[in-house]
């Protein structure tokens, strides 16, 4: 049941520099469930909402190289969306198309709910898979987010976590059960920021990199060390899309290699949106 959840808080954008910091904190280090929402992805924040992410695996123990996904919108209603997978050593290309309804955890048999405990938020999360029950304490301010994730199993045995995220003298400070690390900004670009494992001080560990295309924001993750890989999300103002009804139609059978969204080489085409959608 785990997942990724991308909690869009931005902070302000300009076309010069984006404060890589506010950023991450921000999209990249709160990885529990929306307040109000069901979806996987909380899709709109101000005027920008999440038109797609690619994720892109380098290392070879991962049996996908690539896990893709593209929104399709009326408005800034999500009409549907469709999923590229490709496996390693393969040159086929899965492809789903998934409906709005499947876009959301009650799809999966999961029930949600949000309760307010003091000053903290509790989301328990209910499902038919092992373990059945995942409940998550939140407590957040605006440079610093504190939660624990306890997982509940049918045999009666709770493993919680506890994660503490922060802004802290210029620096973004994250730990979970006691394991911390570290990101600073790069000397000479604002827009990008360096993430240092607290036991390897002298090596990064991720990169975080941030610009504005035109009226799209770009927010990638490089993760050097461990399970590498490169995410790429890509934010749209809502306006781009509230002023025309957005084609709903489905291709299943299509070949994205050969299709506008990839170039000849399966890559994301130029100024083209492809991204991925993890359950």
């Amino acid at each position: 049941m785990k997942k990724l959840i991308l909690i869009i808080t931005l902070g302000a954008l300009n076309a010069f520099a984006i404060d890589c910091l506010r950023s991450t904190f921000d999209i990249f280090t709160k990885e529990y469930p929306a307040a109000a929402s069901n979806e996987f992805t909380t899709a709109i924040y101000k005027n920008f909402f999440v038109d797609s992410i690619y994720l892109n695996y380098a290392d070879a123990s991962h049996s996908t190289e690539f896990d893709n996904n593209k929104y399709y919108y009326t408005g800034t209603h999500i009409d549907s969306a469709r999923t590229y997978t490709k496996k390693h050593g393969s040159d086929e290309w899965e492809i789903k198309v998934l409906t709005p309804e499947e876009l959301t955890l009650q799809a999966y048999g999961v029930k949600t709910t949000v309760t307010q405990e003091g000053d903290f938020k509790k989301v328990r999360q209910e499902g038919k898979g092992n373990p059945p029950v995942i409940e998550y304490l939140i407590y957040e301010t605006k440079d610093s987010v504190y939660y624990t994730v306890s997982y509940l199993y049918e045999s009666g045995n709770i493993d919680s976590y506890e994660h503490r995220v922060y802004i802290r003298n210029d620096t973004l400070h994250t730990t979970e059960d006691g394991t911390g690390s570290y990101i600073v900004r790069d000397s000479t670009n604002e827009s990008k920021c360096y993430e240092y494992n607290n036991y390897a001080k002298n090596e990064i560990h991720t990169t975080y990199e941030y610009e504005m295309r035109g009226d799209t924001l770009t927010a990638t993750e490089k993760i050097l060390g461990g399970y590498r890989n490169t995410l790429t999300i890509f934010f749209v103002p809502v306006e781009k899309y509230s002023s025309a009804i957005i084609s709903g139609k489905r291709h299943p059978k299509m070949n994205p290699i050969k299709s506008k969204d990839f170039d000849l080489l399966g890559r994301p085409a130029k100024n083209k949106h492809i991204a991925i959608f993890k359950h």
